[in-house]
């Protein structure tokens, strides 16, 4: 399975992402935007200008040399807003494939729309509501549930194109876009999947102005009533206001008060709880198209965990047998908390190889500072608490302030006991699967936490094992013991 290429031909941009293979979990090998501005006058004149489609030959011709010195040869060339609307888009494309040797699609809206959903799905198996992904030319809107693309309309009302008409037509030429998508009314009190740079920029500035932890965009998440204080705020300001407090670059500030206008009215009109900001849209969506229906189907999540577990751990295949072995110290979890576990759990030799003295700092910021397919913001912190102590840290030091600070005491307290369970299991099984099947954990029912040897493993059982279980009965409140075999 080789490497598989995505060439994006924006409105504003023209880029190039090489991704390892077409695996579930697409890992990026190689990534290049260059800023050519391809729709910068095509509202205006009808046409691209001649510079910026020199720019973007240059640049495409850059990327298919690339490509060949790669050895690429599975890839997707596509062409979106600009060149589709453009008079001169149909000559542009020939000098594409004449110039650069690039089979170039050029689609329509809703065919954008729904390879951005299927971005999002690729990331987000189980998201469900309405995607709005925001371009140079336009903006595309889609429902998708059940990993599912349902609806799929694009309107032309992307901030370059709305430039011309700035200030006083700009209010009317959204609320026009916006009228009669009546499938929006089924969508209301739903999540709100953002995709697109612009509102990429609108979330770094919410991050900024909230003081929030991490700098990871993806799976962001801004409530309604915040998103919308934010939006009017930004959306009555000037570029030069906005940039005398907060550091844009000048193509990006240009949009940003469009853009953060066309967030609103969108976000009126459906009243997400909730702005959740996707990393993944169109170019993952032509990825995700391409694999495999079976490798489609694979939780996401899970995978990255496996793949992970196979590059850096030794017995990767540890991490569902652990899972089941202290299964028996959360009865009352969710669902969800339980894939999360289960997560943890294969990840939980990952570590190893690093210097004893870092292992649990290493572990804890690679999980942190990580971009798990499937794993929120809540996910990540959670998962990179019960690792760091699961190698031996300690909560509460000003190590792990950052994970803390997104959590709750409970969800602190739940990573914690993760950690240390996993902990005296790894410590018992020295990591392999057939070491936990000498010994069973159990709570009696006079609720004491038990180890049960098979008769001939009683050795086993050393001082630092009984630490741990000591340890583990001190976080969980709860006597322990060792039954004698039987």
């Amino acid at each position: 399975m080789g490497k598989f290429a995505v060439v994006d031909i924006g409105s504003n941009s023209v880029r190039l992402v090489v991704y390892e293979n077409l695996k579930r979990t697409p890992y990026v090998a190689f990534n290049e935007k260059v800023l050519c501005g391809l729709g910068g006058e095509v509202t205006a004149t009808g046409k691209m200008s001649p510079d910026a489609m020199d720019m973007a030959l240059r640049t495409l011709k850059r990327f298919s040399i690339l490509m060949k010195k790669m050895g690429i040869s599975q890839y997707r060339a596509v062409a979106t807003a600009a060149v589709r609307d453009a008079l001169n888009g149909p000559d542009f494309i020939k000098d594409i494939r004449r110039y650069c040797e690039l089979d170039v699609d050029v689609i329509n809206g809703e065919e954008e729309g729904r390879l951005s959903g299927l971005g999002v799905i690729c990331a987000l198996p189980t998201a469900q509501g309405v995607v709005g992904d925001l371009g140079g030319g336009s903006l595309e809107l889609i429902a998708i549930a059940e990993g599912r693309v349902h609806e799929s309309t694009s309107l032309p009302i992307g901030p370059l194109r709305l430039m011309k008409d700035q200030n006083a037509n700009s209010h009317r030429i959204i609320d026009d876009a916006l009228k009669g998508l009546g499938w929006m009314s089924a969508e209301k009190n739903k999540r709100f999947y953002a995709v697109g740079g612009a509102w990429r920029a609108l979330a770094k500035l919410h991050m900024a102005m909230t003081q929030y932890p991490l700098i990871n965009l993806h799976h962001y998440a801004i409530p309604f009533k915040d998103m919308m204080e934010l939006c009017e705020y930004v959306a009555g300001k000037t570029p030069e206001e906005i940039q005398t407090k907060h550091n844009f670059s000048s193509r990006r500030l240009k949009v940003l008060p469009l853009a953060a206008l066309t967030l609103q009215k969108v976000l009126q009109k459906i009243k997400p709880t909730e702005i959740i900001i996707s990393g993944y849209g169109l170019r993952e969506g032509l990825v995700f198209e391409s694999m495999a229906p079976d490798v489609r189907a694979q939780d996401p999540l899970l995978q990255s965990c496996r793949e992970m577990a196979e590059m850096t751990g030794r017995f990767p295949e540890h991490g569902r047998r652990l899972k089941k072995w202290i299964d028996v110290l959360f009865p009352n979890e969710t669902a969800e908390d339980a894939h999360l576990r289960l997560a943890i759990c294969m990840l939980s030799d990952v570590g190893w190889r690093g210097h004893p003295e870092y292992r649990a700092e290493r572990v804890y910021s690679d999980i942190l500072y990580s971009r798990f397919l499937g794993l929120d913001h809540r996910g990540c912190a959670i998962t990179g608490l019960a690792l760091y102590v699961c190698y031996g840290g300690t909560a509460g030091k000003s190590t792990t302030r950052i994970a803390e600070t997104l959590l709750s005491d409970q969800e602190i307290q739940y990573a914690v006991c993760i950690g240390i369970a996993l902990r005296l299991a790894q410590r018992i099984s020295a990591g392999t699967e057939r070491g936990l099947k000498a010994v069973t954990l159990s709570v009696t029912d006079d609720n004491i936490i038990e180890l049960a040897l098979k008769p001939g493993k009683e050795d086993l059982i050393n001082e630092v094992v009984e630490k741990r279980l000591t340890n583990l009965g001190r976080i969980f409140e709860m006597e322990t013991q060792i039954a004698e075999p039987v």
